[in-house]
């Protein structure tokens, strides 16, 4: 286990001076090269339990502890920063044994100590937001409690985070160095509260009366200007029609406006593939939610898979340029996997049709990714990467057992396993390690939610 030091040091001190770079939606790394050999390596299980459906141990709020730990939770915002700490936000989980609900709880992971840190937040569900005054942070503004939002960081080192499922169109930024929310406009009402809809304005045009409408698992990248990019997700298109929607948006934060740049502005569009390696301005994703994605260093968009309006999916895209490009996978729905031999790459292989799956950007900007939920509602513990344009699977079953194996805490061993999950959240370290956290297995005689920590060593 990587425990440099275990003395206790205050938050606030030890990240005032950090700065952070793209994560959440962002990796913010390199572009897909070529690349050594592939290589298994040994999982590691690093913190957190071994058993399921664990409330918190929040400590003091602003002290890292050995003995704090985030309740098991899913669909919780997740960024990572450049000084090697790792951020989670809210999701749908557990405060104690009997209670529970969507979070506004803050949490920050430093690897080189193993210890958590509740930064902010409540520790009852289910909070209500405090807005306080638009573009003025305060101690006491917090967003309200939800799941599966979208997540960007900038090259300030602030940490953004958009709507969610509890369908809300607000936009917050949190500065790590002071520990304090702003609210940086968009609405403060939910879809319970009256008809909400996206306001799309002219293509390609700012304006500040532009506004997504409110949603939740949709992709989210950080281009070379720092500019903040989302597609599609499950929410509100123009007409206040509820659905998967296919749209892309650009936010700059320097002028705080928002800028439709794509796709259509009515739920559940279907895809156009075009030609397998082809770009052009017909080609669309169509409308889909929770799909895989990662962001190179030069602003392009990587999706995989996700849900829409015919299935789930196993198809790989890349958005470049203003224009899609269909590059592996299927083109029909209900792929099953094709797994091929271990850590071996081939064009026959591709993860079967799944959304809710973990995603990694390693250095060399190869794509990890990990489980996921099917059709069936089967949950994967299955490890692939896509590297020099080809799929190859690296770990776990192609069958999952409903079950991982945990060995020694701290200690990698071949026969180590995270447990089957979807909706989880993951980091890349400063050293290129993977990072694993949380999620809820559905398919077993009860449902799971865990908050076990987990290092992929690379």
């Amino acid at each position: 286990m990587k425990r440099k030091n275990t003395n206790t040091v205050c938050f606030f001190c030890a990240v005032a001076t950090a700065a952070l770079t793209g994560c959440g939606g962002s990796s913010g790394s390199t572009t897909i090269t070529t690349t050594p050999p592939l290589t298994q390596h040994d999982w590691i299980w690093q913190s957190g339990s071994q058993n399921a459906t664990q409330p918190g141990v929040y400590g003091t709020q602003g002290m890292p502890s050995p003995l704090n730990v985030p309740g098991s939770r899913h669909g919780f915002a997740d960024w990572a920063d450049s000084h090697g700490n790792f951020w989670l936000f809210g999701g749908d989980g557990l405060i104690s044994p009997h209670n529970s609900g969507f979070l506004d709880d803050l949490w920050m992971y430093q690897p080189s100590t193993g210890q958590w840190t509740w930064v902010s937040g409540s520790q009852q569900p289910n909070q209500s937001a405090n807005f306080g005054t638009i573009g003025v942070a305060s101690p006491t503004n917090i967003p309200a409690g939800r799941i599966s939002a979208q997540t960007w960081t900038d090259a300030q080192g602030n940490l953004w985070l958009f709507s969610g499922s509890n369908l809300y169109s607000d936009m917050w930024k949190f500065t790590p160095s002071t520990g304090e929310w702003t609210f940086m406009g968009g609405g403060t009402e939910n879809n319970f509260s009256g008809p909400i809809k996206g306001i799309y304005g002219t293509l390609g045009q700012p304006s500040p009366t532009n506004q997504p409408g409110p949603r939740d698992s949709a992709a989210t990248w950080t281009d070379q200007q720092g500019n903040l990019w989302m597609y599609g997700g499950d929410g509100y298109d123009s007409n206040g029609q509820q659905g998967f929607l296919g749209d892309i948006w650009r936010y700059s934060p320097a002028n705080l406006e928002w800028i439709w740049m794509g796709g259509s502005p009515i739920a559940n569009t279907q895809p156009s593939y075009g030609s397998k390696g082809v770009a052009s301005a017909s080609n669309t994703p169509g409308g889909r939610g929770n799909s895989a994605f990662w962001g190179d260093a030069q602003g392009n968009l990587w999706l995989f898979g996700g849900g829409d309006v015919n299935g789930y999916n196993n198809d790989l895209w890349e958005y470049s340029n203003g224009e899609w490009t269909w590059i592996a996978g299927s083109n029909q729905p209900s792929q099953a996997g094709i797994y091929g031999t271990v850590a071996v790459p081939s064009p026959q292989n591709a993860p079967g049709a799944r959304f809710n799956s973990v995603m990694w950007m390693d250095a060399h900007g190869n794509l990890w990714l990990f489980g996921g939920i099917d059709s069936l509602d089967i949950d994967y513990n299955d490890l692939w990467v896509f590297t020099n344009g080809q799929w190859a699977w690296m770990s776990g079953p192609q069958v999952p057992t409903g079950y991982g194996s945990f060995g020694a805490i701290g200690v990698g061993s071949s026969s180590d396993e995270p447990p089957p999950r979807t909706s989880a959240g993951g980091w890349v370290d400063q050293s290129g390690n993977l990072w694993l956290f949380g999620g809820v297995n559905v398919d077993i005689p009860q449902v799971n939610w865990y908050n076990d920590l987990w290092e992929y060593p690379l």
